[in-house]
């Protein structure tokens, strides 16, 4: 759903220029009240289990001629499926104002009753699972519209405009319906009957414009693709029409038809323009437009927003300017025909699904219109969010709240993209769009998020725990320095730590990208946070004058940038063997030299020994065993500065050495791998202190090995090898590099 307002909106506010959040916040208000007045009424029995039945087809017959009395009539048959056996009852949703007249199965009378918000309908025989029974139900009544727009009479310049929006549940208010989200019919049928000096709009194609003969007309609109119930809609009212065309890649046209009210006709034709042009955007970003043997269109009615109605979108009057002001509301219900109408939310605890896909969608063709500095802008400003926010998925407040739901549900999408790069994302999004599981068909959350693993590569369940499941934003404190090595390169240790508090996550596990500028160019390197606090060395060529964290706002987040204190950089020690000679050394940058070092907590392996100026850890160990101990470094300032690291090294059992083996380096450093991320090579930096045999190996996140990269002899000094990436998925890897006794671990990201 996304008319943007969901009841009449006051003249005055129209007074002035209205922005996205004013409508976005407007929306979320009064359709979450609609929601929660529902609920409070329990209208329609909302713990009702209707999954015994799956809804096959339907045809919706409603008479709008009594315009003075506000009055409708209908007959709606449904041909149900059974998915259980012995089914011997169907609950239809229907609210308990209207009338039923009758009820018929087979053609042939059969009984009803009418629980609570419910037509109760007594079948013929009980029917096994796949069998098939055609109900119809005669009715009539006032609709009671519940004040939020299900069933809206209304005028437009002393003319009659009646519509209806049944997003949530307000379907059941105006004809008898399973009315909930997950269960679509295959194809359907609406027959309108109106005065014959109106018009009726529906969903689908138009078959018939019947001249009844009494000063009435019957319009009747085929429905060839699933649909579900709350995006069943009519709009009547002295239409005028205008057609535009979409071409479609293979050459075929589709109608863009609208019907506008005549005294607003010429800026409906400008206002509207845009929509073929829009159609072939989305479509080349994730597939074809999915209703293309039928129509797209509009349909003024008489409310401030917008909403999605499958194949003709009901378009507020106050949105037609002639001079394009609200192409955005335009562009996101156009969206919706992809997420939303094609593939829906299964639940309403998925709607963040519909919303804050087309919410994103805004900011894509924003993109595409006005280039990627626009679509950073676009997501800062029009898609803000504010704390708190979440969790998105089953949002505790309103079902429909623009903040999180609208707005963050947005940023779920833009942050992703980040993380997976545009080729992997946007590979994704198509996949999901035209995923034979779910076209035309229902998703919820969890399925999304499997889907766009096939393309990351990898698990993305860390990712939807803490944006979609978790709440808020991480809040980064952040600071560097770096250090001249020589030859023209420069070390940078940076440190990053999180700060924010419950309930958002502790920690938000994200790649982050950080931009050393050196001779007047931007580098980006991305490094790998998660933890609390975490520490970073890279080398890099040439004289880091700035750096810059997160510079194209790829993560919902606040940073703030201090003064580098000292702290600990290394962040791994190498593990050992029993019996055999450990020596390594835990650095420290920052502060004031020298340094002391101890042991805070736990315990070293035993026959090693941590040497309190130098850091070092050295000695033959004597046990076998998994040792996790912690670490803390005091400078000489004052006061002092600290800082604590934890560690953990396994003692086994020596495994044997080659008999060809040469000399053992007696120390290495582990530099990093420059670019990253990268695609499709990156070089693995690192530095011997004397000639030896070293062995690469690259990894996967779940740890499975994909290649040996270098197995062989080093000279001493300053090493690179370059992996190419070009035969595996992105996402993040492992190298692990091993020289004698010594194993260093790290991580890259592959981007394609």
């Amino acid at each position: 759903m996304t008319i943007l307002f969901v009841i009449s909106i006051p003249a005055f506010v129209y007074s002035q220029e209205i922005t996205r959040q004013d409508f976005i916040r407007l929306e979320s208000q009064m359709k979450s009240e609609y929601y929660k007045m529902l609920l409070e009424r329990q209208e329609g029995n909302f713990l009702l289990d209707q999954n015994d039945f799956d809804v096959r087809y339907w045809d919706l017959s409603v008479k709008v001629t009594n315009i003075a009395g506000q009055t409708i009539s209908g007959k709606v048959m449904m041909t149900v499926q059974s998915v259980i056996d012995s089914i011997n009852t169907v609950d239809y949703d229907f609210h308990s104002s209207m009338v039923v007249d009758s009820v018929r199965i087979n053609g042939q009378p059969a009984p009803y009753t009418r629980p609570s918000g419910l037509v109760r309908i007594t079948l013929d025989r009980g029917y096994y699972a796949g069998e098939q029974v055609t109900t119809v139900v005669y009715y009539h009544g006032h609709p009671p519209g519940s004040g939020f727009g299900s069933f809206t009479w209304d005028t437009h310049n002393g003319q009659p405009i009646i519509s209806t929006l049944s997003e949530p549940e307000g379907a059941r208010e105006w004809w008898p319906c399973k009315d909930t989200p997950h269960d679509k019919a295959d194809s359907a049928d609406v027959r309108i009957t109106v005065p014959s000096n109106l018009i009726a709009t529906s969903n689908g194609e138009l078959v018939s414009n019947t001249d009844n003969g009494d000063n009435t007309r019957t319009f009747h609109w085929h429905i060839s693709y699933p649909i579900t119930t709350y995006l069943i809609s009519l709009a009547i009212s002295n239409y005028q029409s205008f057609t535009n065309w979409y071409v479609s890649d293979a050459g075929d046209s589709m109608p863009v038809t609208n019907y506008v009210y005549p005294e607003h006709y010429d800026q409906a034709v400008i206002d509207l323009s845009i929509t073929p042009d829009v159609i072939g955007i989305y479509a080349d970003l994730f597939g074809e437009y999915p209703f293309i043997t039928e129509k797209y269109g509009h349909s003024i009615f008489p409310w401030g927003g917008a909403m999605e109605h499958q194949c003709n979108t009901s378009y507020g009057y106050q949105l037609i300017t002639g001079n394009h002001y609200y192409d955005w509301i335009l562009v996101h219900e156009l969206s919706h025909m992809w997420f939303g109408d094609m593939i829906t939310c299964d639940t309403w605890p998925d709607i963040w699904m519909n919303e804050g896909f087309a919410s994103y969608c805004e900011a894509l063709w924003v993109e595409h219109e006005q280039g990627q500095a626009a679509y950073r802008s676009y997501m800062q400003s029009n898609n803000a969010v504010y704390d708190p926010s979440g969790p998105i998925y089953n949002y505790p407040g309103d079902l429909f709240d623009g903040n999180t739901i609208y707005n963050k549900g947005s940023w779920v999408l833009h942050i992703l993209r980040g993380v997976m790069g545009d080729s992997a994302f946007f590979d994704g999004m198509y996949g999901y769009a035209n995923h034979p599981d779910h076209m035309y068909g229902t998703i919820q959350t969890r399925e999304f998020q499997h889907i766009m693993e096939g393309y990351y590569g990898d698990s993305l369940g860390w990712f939807f725990d803490e944006w979609v499941w978790g709440q808020n934003r991480p809040i980064y404190r952040y600071s560097w320095m770096k250090q001249d090595i020589g030859g023209g390169q420069y070390e940078i240790f940076l440190h990053v730590a999180q700060t924010q508090s419950t309930p958002a996550p502790q920690v938000f596990i994200m790649p982050i990208r950080i931009y050393p500028r050196i001779n007047n160019v931007d580098t980006v390197i991305t490094v790998w946070n998660d933890a609390r606090a975490d520490d970073f060395r890279f080398v890099v060529n040439g004289n880091p004058t700035t750096l810059t964290f997160d510079r194209y706002n790829w993560i919902l987040r606040e940073a703030s940038s201090e003064a580098y204190r000292m702290n600990i950089v290394t962040t791994e020690l190498p593990d050992g063997n029993l019996g055999v000679a450990y020596d390594d050394t835990i650095e420290a940058r920052g502060g004031i030299q020298p340094y002391a070092f101890s042991v805070q907590s736990g315990q070293l392996p035993h026959g090693l020994t941590l040497d309190a100026a130098s850091g070092r850890i050295w000695g033959v160990p004597d046990s076998l065993g998994t040792f996790v101990f912690t670490i803390r470094c005091a400078d000489s300032s004052t006061p002092q500065i600290t800082d604590t690291q934890q560690y953990q090294i396994i003692i086994s059992n020596p495994v044997g050495v080659d008999d060809d083996m040469v000399s053992q380096p007696a120390d290495f450093r582990l530099l990093g791998n420059f670019p990253n991320p990268f695609n499709p090579s990156t070089a693995i930096h690192l530095e011997l202190a004397s000639p030896g045999r070293v062995k690469i190996d690259i990894f996967n996140i779940l740890g499975q090995h994909v290649q040996t990269l270098y197995d062989g002899v080093m000279s001493a000094g300053l090493s690179e090898v370059i992996w190419d990436g070009r035969a595996v998925a992105s996402g993040v890897y492992l190298y692990r590099v091993v020289a004698g006794n010594k194993t260093a671990t790290n991580k890259m990201l592959l981007l394609k």
